[in-house]
């Protein structure tokens, strides 16, 4: 797929195409309008979710996501974030920072996957 398929798709309001540098680029712009005026109690505000689109598309003006694109990227990333976390947490697992993995005896990751399979792009046993 070339960037010309992803603009493409993107505007037409399918399915979006995410690299790691635009995901990162993403959580860049959320922490920035991580303030009272963009956020309710626990959600971001119509115009929190206006500004950091206008944002996110002008920092990267090959792309153009819409606003459910963002906020669909947003909750997934925001459920990768709790499943690592709740991971780390599990007595015998750690964490490869070159890798960005949790590492885990095998055992360990069965009793892990048992309970949330949406952990298993993090595997990684160090062998």
């Amino acid at each position: 797929m070339n960037i010309l398929q992803i603009v493409a798709m993107s505007r037409e309001g399918g399915r979006a195409s995410w690299s790691f540098t635009l995901e990162k680029g993403l959580v860049d712009v959320l922490h920035e309008h991580n303030q009272p005026k963009f956020r309710a109690q626990n959600a971001w505000i119509t115009e929190g979710w206006r500004s950091v689109t206008t944002m996110f598309n002008d920092k990267f003006p090959h792309v153009h996501f819409t606003k459910q694109q963002i906020q669909e990227k947003e909750k997934e990333l925001k459920g990768s974030y709790k499943a690592i976390k709740n991971t780390r947490k599990e007595s015998g697992c750690g964490w490869d920072d070159t890798l960005c993995m949790i590492i885990a005896e095998p055992a360990i990751w069965d009793r892990i996957l048992a309970v949330s399979i949406g952990i298993l792009h993090y595997f990684y046993t160090g062998k």
